[in-house]
Protein backbone atom coordinates (compact mmCIF):
# COMPACT_ATOMS: atom_id res chain seq x y z
CA UNK A 1 0.00 0.00 0.00
CA UNK A 2 1.16 3.68 -0.42
CA UNK A 3 1.48 5.68 2.48
CA UNK A 4 -1.15 7.33 2.56
CA UNK A 5 -3.47 4.50 2.56
CA UNK A 6 -1.04 2.69 5.22
CA UNK A 7 -1.49 6.10 7.24
CA UNK A 8 -5.49 5.53 6.80
CA UNK A 9 -5.21 1.95 7.96
CA UNK A 10 -3.65 3.32 10.83
CA UNK A 11 -6.29 5.79 11.52
CA UNK A 12 -9.32 3.36 11.10
CA UNK A 13 -7.86 1.38 13.71
CA UNK A 14 -7.37 4.47 15.77
CA UNK A 15 -10.98 5.13 15.57
CA UNK A 16 -11.80 1.08 16.25
CA UNK A 17 -9.39 2.05 19.51
CA UNK A 18 -11.42 5.45 20.20
CA UNK A 19 -15.00 3.81 19.71
CA UNK A 20 -14.18 0.78 22.00
CA UNK A 21 -14.02 2.76 24.73
CA UNK A 22 -17.24 4.50 23.79
CA UNK A 23 -20.50 3.53 25.49
CA UNK A 24 -22.04 0.08 23.59
CA UNK A 25 -25.08 0.59 26.15
CA UNK A 26 -26.22 4.00 26.97
CA UNK A 27 -28.74 4.61 30.32
CA UNK A 28 -29.53 7.44 31.98
CA UNK A 29 -27.69 5.57 35.26
CA UNK A 30 -24.33 6.25 34.66
CA UNK A 31 -23.45 2.71 36.13
CA UNK A 32 -25.02 1.42 32.84
CA UNK A 33 -23.48 3.16 30.58
CA UNK A 34 -20.80 0.70 29.37
CA UNK A 35 -17.87 0.60 26.62
CA UNK A 36 -17.31 -2.80 25.58
CA UNK A 37 -14.58 -4.12 27.87
CA UNK A 38 -16.29 -3.07 31.05
CA UNK A 39 -19.68 -4.65 29.55
CA UNK A 40 -17.39 -7.93 29.15
CA UNK A 41 -16.91 -7.78 32.63
CA UNK A 42 -19.79 -7.13 33.89
CA UNK A 43 -21.59 -9.79 32.01
CA UNK A 44 -18.32 -11.81 33.17
CA UNK A 45 -20.62 -11.96 36.88
CA UNK A 46 -23.72 -12.85 35.62
CA UNK A 47 -25.03 -16.59 36.98
CA UNK A 48 -26.08 -17.16 33.19
CA UNK A 49 -22.84 -16.27 31.22
CA UNK A 50 -20.97 -17.88 34.28
CA UNK A 51 -22.92 -21.00 33.74
CA UNK A 52 -21.32 -21.01 30.21
CA UNK A 53 -18.47 -21.81 31.46
CA UNK A 54 -15.61 -22.16 30.41
CA UNK A 55 -16.09 -19.94 27.73
CA UNK A 56 -18.19 -17.10 28.94
CA UNK A 57 -19.33 -16.70 25.35
CA UNK A 58 -20.74 -13.10 26.01
CA UNK A 59 -17.66 -11.45 27.92
CA UNK A 60 -15.87 -13.35 24.76
CA UNK A 61 -17.24 -11.45 21.71
CA UNK A 62 -17.13 -8.65 23.31
CA UNK A 63 -13.41 -9.31 24.28
CA UNK A 64 -12.46 -10.02 20.73
CA UNK A 65 -13.23 -6.61 19.50
CA UNK A 66 -10.37 -5.67 21.28
CA UNK A 67 -8.11 -8.47 19.76
CA UNK A 68 -9.01 -7.51 16.01
CA UNK A 69 -7.86 -3.96 17.16
CA UNK A 70 -4.48 -6.00 18.30
CA UNK A 71 -4.41 -8.55 15.18
CA UNK A 72 -4.92 -4.85 12.93
CA UNK A 73 -2.15 -2.75 14.50
CA UNK A 74 0.27 -6.41 13.55
CA UNK A 75 -0.72 -7.05 10.15
CA UNK A 76 -0.49 -3.05 9.48
CA UNK A 77 3.00 -2.95 10.39
CA UNK A 78 3.89 -5.67 7.14
CA UNK A 79 2.62 -2.43 4.91
CA UNK A 80 5.57 -0.38 6.03
CA UNK A 81 8.67 -0.41 3.84
CA UNK A 82 10.72 1.08 6.91
CA UNK A 83 11.78 -1.89 9.48
CA UNK A 84 11.89 0.60 12.21
CA UNK A 85 8.38 1.43 11.89
CA UNK A 86 7.16 -2.10 11.22
CA UNK A 87 8.60 -3.24 14.76
CA UNK A 88 7.21 -0.51 16.46
CA UNK A 89 3.89 -1.29 15.21
CA UNK A 90 4.50 -4.93 16.28
CA UNK A 91 5.85 -3.79 19.64
CA UNK A 92 2.54 -1.27 20.09
CA UNK A 93 0.42 -4.29 18.95
CA UNK A 94 2.01 -6.51 21.78
CA UNK A 95 1.33 -3.68 24.33
CA UNK A 96 -2.70 -3.47 23.08
CA UNK A 97 -2.32 -7.16 24.07
CA UNK A 98 -1.31 -6.25 27.83
CA UNK A 99 -4.33 -5.39 28.31
CA UNK A 100 -5.56 -9.74 28.61
CA UNK A 101 -3.12 -10.27 31.08
CA UNK A 102 -5.53 -11.22 34.02
CA UNK A 103 -4.77 -9.32 37.45
CA UNK A 104 -2.75 -10.30 40.00
CA UNK A 105 -5.26 -12.56 42.10
CA UNK A 106 -4.69 -15.25 38.63
CA UNK A 107 -1.25 -15.82 39.58
CA UNK A 108 -2.38 -16.83 43.34
CA UNK A 109 -5.15 -18.90 44.24
CA UNK A 110 -7.75 -17.53 41.43
CA UNK A 111 -6.17 -19.57 38.44
CA UNK A 112 -8.99 -21.42 38.11
CA UNK A 113 -11.43 -18.44 38.13
CA UNK A 114 -12.79 -19.07 34.43
CA UNK A 115 -12.79 -14.77 33.43
CA UNK A 116 -8.88 -14.66 34.35
CA UNK A 117 -8.35 -17.78 32.17
CA UNK A 118 -10.26 -16.46 29.43
CA UNK A 119 -8.37 -12.98 29.97
CA UNK A 120 -4.93 -15.38 29.94
CA UNK A 121 -5.84 -17.63 26.62
CA UNK A 122 -7.22 -14.01 24.61
CA UNK A 123 -3.53 -12.67 25.60
CA UNK A 124 -1.80 -15.80 24.59
CA UNK A 125 -3.93 -15.51 21.69
CA UNK A 126 -2.73 -11.87 21.03
CA UNK A 127 1.09 -13.10 21.33
CA UNK A 128 0.67 -15.84 18.50
CA UNK A 129 -1.33 -13.31 16.29
CA UNK A 130 1.14 -10.59 16.32
CA UNK A 131 3.54 -13.52 15.73
CA UNK A 132 1.41 -14.77 12.75
CA UNK A 133 0.95 -11.41 11.36
CA UNK A 134 5.10 -11.08 11.34
CA UNK A 135 5.24 -14.48 9.72
CA UNK A 136 2.69 -12.92 7.16
CA UNK A 137 4.89 -10.42 6.42
CA UNK A 138 6.57 -11.56 2.55
CA UNK A 139 2.92 -13.32 1.92
CA UNK A 140 1.31 -11.71 -1.03
CA UNK A 141 -1.26 -9.01 -1.04
CA UNK A 142 -4.43 -10.57 -1.44
CA UNK A 143 -3.69 -12.89 1.45
CA UNK A 144 -2.75 -9.47 3.51
CA UNK A 145 -5.86 -8.29 2.19
CA UNK A 146 -7.56 -11.45 2.91
CA UNK A 147 -6.06 -11.45 6.50
CA UNK A 148 -7.23 -8.30 7.02
CA UNK A 149 -10.60 -8.30 6.55
CA UNK A 150 -11.22 -11.60 8.14
CA UNK A 151 -10.01 -10.01 11.41
CA UNK A 152 -12.24 -6.61 10.86
CA UNK A 153 -15.44 -9.06 10.22
CA UNK A 154 -14.64 -11.05 13.27
CA UNK A 155 -14.20 -8.04 15.42
CA UNK A 156 -17.52 -6.24 14.52
CA UNK A 157 -19.61 -9.41 14.20
CA UNK A 158 -18.10 -10.73 17.53
CA UNK A 159 -18.92 -7.28 18.81
CA UNK A 160 -22.21 -6.90 17.49
CA UNK A 161 -23.33 -10.57 18.64
CA UNK A 162 -21.68 -10.10 22.33
CA UNK A 163 -23.36 -6.33 22.68
CA UNK A 164 -26.86 -8.43 21.90
CA UNK A 165 -26.12 -10.88 24.26
CA UNK A 166 -25.09 -8.92 27.21
CA UNK A 167 -28.45 -6.64 26.10
CA UNK A 168 -30.49 -9.70 26.74
CA UNK A 169 -28.98 -9.87 29.79
CA UNK A 170 -30.03 -5.86 31.10
CA UNK A 171 -32.90 -6.67 29.91
CA UNK A 172 -33.78 -9.82 31.99
CA UNK A 173 -33.14 -6.81 35.14
CA UNK A 174 -35.71 -4.86 33.28
CA UNK A 175 -32.64 -2.24 32.31
CA UNK A 176 -34.04 -0.45 29.70
CA UNK A 177 -30.33 0.18 27.47
CA UNK A 178 -29.99 1.95 24.54
CA UNK A 179 -26.96 0.69 21.57
CA UNK A 180 -24.37 3.81 22.30
CA UNK A 181 -22.24 5.11 19.84
CA UNK A 182 -19.54 3.01 20.39
CA UNK A 183 -20.66 0.48 18.56
CA UNK A 184 -22.00 2.44 15.64
CA UNK A 185 -18.52 3.66 15.35
CA UNK A 186 -16.54 0.61 15.77
CA UNK A 187 -18.01 -0.48 12.76
CA UNK A 188 -17.77 2.35 10.50
CA UNK A 189 -14.05 2.60 11.38
CA UNK A 190 -13.85 -0.98 10.57
CA UNK A 191 -15.68 -0.62 7.10
CA UNK A 192 -13.31 2.36 6.80
CA UNK A 193 -9.81 0.35 7.15
CA UNK A 194 -12.02 -2.07 4.40
CA UNK A 195 -11.95 0.49 2.52
CA UNK A 196 -8.56 1.68 2.45
CA UNK A 197 -7.04 -1.51 2.11
CA UNK A 198 -9.62 -2.74 -0.83
CA UNK A 199 -9.55 0.39 -2.75
CA UNK A 200 -6.02 -0.15 -4.37
CA UNK A 201 -6.63 -4.12 -5.09
CA UNK A 202 -9.85 -2.11 -7.11
CA UNK A 203 -7.05 -0.15 -8.87
CA UNK A 204 -4.63 -3.05 -9.61
CA UNK A 205 -7.84 -4.30 -10.90
CA UNK A 206 -9.06 -1.43 -13.13
CA UNK A 207 -4.98 -1.08 -14.41
CA UNK A 208 -4.66 -4.38 -15.70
Amino acid sequence: MSKGRNIGALLALAGMLVAYHGPWTAHFTAGFTMHAYDLAEWASLHPAVRADAPWLRTSLFLRLGWWAIVAGVALAANAWPDARARWVLRAAALGLALRFVPPQEFFGGASDDPNYRQMAALFALSALTVGGAWALERARGRVQRAAWLSVLALGVGAGWWGLARAGELLYNFQIDVQIGWGAFGYTSAALLGALVVLWPHAETKKGG
